[in-house]
């Protein structure tokens, strides 16, 4: 049903109650105790937008990737196993307890390998009233473990060995060996239709994902369920009434693609939308319109997500330029405390992006405890020129720094990709760097996944500025099997070539450890090997705002991992 058509069955049904509550009355009487009929409520539509519309296939943006409004879009649509909250704390979703060793369900055993049990919860259906069981685990499984079928979930599924569902709401996965992560269902994260794919599925693999399940007609497991999607233009959502939470307040939501961020922010001040998620909103364009915003009564959040802005050095001697700059720990100690991360943060999104001194959010669970091991960089000029002196490095008569024995120039180049955060983050560490003696080169990237550009990214000879995920930073980024190199078609996420064994070594004891008292510990080590040796230099906090209506009630922020709660007057 359209909401048009919804509305309109709304008004009938309200003039059939307005007839039915009219008191009859004899001549002379008075009214004055006349029941006053109630009004006739229209459908509660939640309207929002996102930069982009979801491409490639749904399912496969919605597991995948963040930002943008997608993961928005996938809560309303889609449940997961678990889901992350604001507190970066994966909660469970489709299951009944949280996984971990002390609930029996996470089972190290003493030749290595592991155990990870899910116990599904047993009234979830999909949004065509089937039942969500184990069978559609299995089949899930048995599609990202296919080699023939692409995925994206990668090198973790090597580390699943086989699978069982021994009950409709059983579902067990064997593991070669310890994987920390196990508890966040990378790769079920989304699960499968079995009863509306297999038949596809086993037809014909090759066109497996080009099934319409995966876009106009996708059937999911949330709050909402898909009713239209208009190319270009806009998502329309419908409540479930038969969803597992109990129904959700909202009649339906409908999602707008409004690419342009000046046309967003006209449509927002309109009252044409009710929600803005954190969606990549250009800081200046956010902070000139926050203002007008809340003086009309509504509210703007700010999302501290876990994604932050790094420089990613060069640290291969054969490309590094120039040869003892920033492929030395010394000389990159003192280019980082040459910027000024505090101003840079504040020009950059008006203050609100808090300075990242670690791979920890602020909101982390284990942020406290790692403060005291964390290695620091403040602004501090002096200091740079001091380091620098002891790494041979001296300002020549024009101020340029030369090295003592090469003769060499500070000639350096700072790259970024071609959008306006990234480019202006460039521009102002720069400008600290010639501050500090360096003649700086700016350049802009295309970040393309072609091999050719991949090399070209690999054999950057100066530091990039890049955006990361705060968990990858401490799993595999940066240990030294995963350097970008010609074997592997230069797709290692350790671009700039880092390897140090040291931070090898707690990688691997991080990646292999499961309790938590114990992993602590390695964290901090980690961070004051990795840190103290400057091996990236940690910018700020992504941080995007949101904008909310008054209209909107529960408990709104961040990406909508509780959209089923939000409602609106």
């Amino acid at each position: 049903m359209r909401f048009g058509s919804a509305s309109r069955l709304a008004t009938i049904l309200g003039i059939l109650v307005l007839s039915g509550c009219v008191t009859q009355t004899t001549p002379g009487s008075s009214q004055t105790n006349a029941p006053v009929a109630a009004q006739p409520r229209g459908p509660k539509i939640l309207t929002l937008a996102v930069p982009a519309e979801p491409s490639d296939t749904l399912i496969r943006e919605l597991a995948f990737r963040r930002g943008g409004g997608l993961t928005t879009i996938g809560n309303i649509v889609h449940n997961r196993l678990v889901v992350e909250n604001e507190n970066l704390t994966y909660v469970p979703e489709l299951i009944a307890e949280p996984m971990s060793i002390q609930n029996g369900n996470w089972q190290i055993n003493s030749d290595g390998t592991m155990v990870t049990t899910w116990k599904l919860l047993s009234n979830v259906r999909w949004h065509d009233g089937a039942p969500f069981t184990s069978a559609d685990l299995m089949f899930t499984y048995t599609v990202i473990k296919d080699p023939d079928v692409p995925t994206a979930v990668g090198a973790v599924l090597r580390l699943m060995q086989s699978a069982v569902a021994p009950d409709p709401y059983t579902f067990v996965v064997h593991w070669s060996r310890p994987y920390v992560d196990a508890d966040q269902a990378l790769g079920f994260s989304q699960p499968l239709a079995r009863h509306l794919l297999e038949d596809a599925y086993r037809g014909d693999k090759a066109t497996f994902t080009n099934h319409p399940w995966f876009t106009r007609e996708f059937v999911g497991l949330g709050p909402y369920r898909l009713v239209r999607w208009e190319s270009g233009v806009l998502m329309e959502f419908s409540r479930f009434d038969q969803y597992f939470r109990g129904r959700p307040p909202l009649d339906g939501v409908i999602v707008r693609f409004i690419p342009d961020d000046n046309t967003l922010i006209a449509n927002l001040l309109a009252g044409e939308l009710d929600i803005y998620p954190p969606a990549g909103l250009d800081p200046e364009l956010a902070a000139d319109a926050k203002g007008r915003w809340e003086a009309a009564g509504h509210r703007v959040g700010g999302h501290v997500s876990g994604g932050l802005f790094l420089l990613d050095v060069q640290h291969r001697t054969e490309w590094a330029r120039p040869v003892n700059g920033l492929a030395t720990p010394q000389v990159r100690r003192a280019f980082y405390h040459a910027v000024d991360r505090p101003e840079l943060t504040r020009v950059v999104t008006d203050g609100l992006g808090p300075v990242a001194n670690s791979w920890f959010p602020p909101r982390h669970p284990l942020h406290s405890q790692m403060e005291a091991a964390i290695p620091q960089y403040p602004y501090d000029l002096g200091r740079t020129q001091q380091i620098l002196a002891q790494a041979g490095w001296v300002r020549g008569s024009d101020g340029v720094l030369v090295h003592q024995e090469s003769g060499d120039r500070f000639d350096v180049q700072l790259a970024s990709r071609r959008t306006a955060q990234e480019q202006k983050i460039a521009r102002i560490v720069s400008d600290y760097w010639r501050r500090a003696g360096a003649r700086v080169e700016e350049a802009f990237r295309t970040l393309e996944r072609t091999e050719a550009d991949l090399e070209g990214l690999a054999r950057l000879p100066g530091a990039i500025v890049q955006t990361g995920r705060y968990e990858r930073l401490y799993i595999d980024r940066y240990h030294s099997r995963n350097i970008a190199t010609a074997a592997d078609q230069w797709s290692g996420r350790n671009r700039g070539g880092y390897a140090n064994p040291r931070v090898d070594t707690l990688l691997d004891q991080l990646n292999s450890t499961i309790p938590s008292e114990q992993r602590v510990p390695l964290h901090q080590a980690l961070l004051q090997e990795k840190l103290g040796d400057a091996a990236i230099m940690l910018l700020y906090w992504e941080y995007d705002p949101y904008f909310v209506s008054k209209s909107i009630r529960g408990p709104v922020g961040g990406e909508a991992w509780n959209f089923w709660e939000w409602d609106k007057e």
